[in-house]
């Protein structure tokens, strides 16, 4: 009998194919986890976007009068646009991002009754979480939106006329 000690080299490949397995494994595992909070911080800074977003949307760019009645006039973004684009609408106390935690571009629009800030994910899957999904060159695109406001119906209409005229409620 000799006395060898230590590995052959079978068992060390044998060995170091097991390790990598494990950590290939491990691996997967964390890299979906840090994707998804870099996708969750990123809905999240479009939200803070979105607040930017409706301020924009509510700023009066014009004002006419004609016989003592004042007509607004206020901006428009009706196709998805950069941040910069929403800025230039902006004071320049408001910085907003170009890119979001997943290195993509945030795009923003909005409409007469709300606001929508983009989040394009680097892959396809309906009904993510929840939001309102589009598909755009074979990936989601999330759509964050202000929530619709809606009026109170003709109750309001009815008691801002009488506060108008000065009539008492009845």
């Amino acid at each position: 009998m000799s006395g060898q000690s230590g590995f052959t080299m079978v068992e060390f490949c044998f060995a170091l194919a097991i390790v990598g397995v494990v950590v290939g494994a491990i691996g997967a595992g964390i890299a979906d986890r840090i994707q998804e909070s870099r996708i969750t911080s990123s809905i999240e800074q479009a939200r803070t976007v979105l607040r930017s977003c409706e301020i924009a949307r509510r700023k009066v760019i014009g004002t006419n009068v004609t016989g003592g009645v004042a007509s607004h006039t206020y901006p428009a973004l009706s196709s998805w646009s950069p941040t910069s684009a929403l800025q230039a609408r902006l004071a320049t106390d408001h910085k907003l991002p170009a890119t979001n935690h997943i290195r993509s571009e945030i795009l923003v629009k909005f409409d007469a009754a709300r606001c929508y800030v983009a989040v394009d994910l680097p892959f396809l899957q309906d009904g993510y979480g929840g939001l309102e999904t589009e598909t755009v060159s074979g990936k989601t695109r999330l759509i964050i939106s202000s929530p619709r406001r809606l009026s109170n119906g003709t109750r309001w209409v009815t008691q801002q006329k009488r506060f108008l005229h000065l009539e008492a409620t009845r």
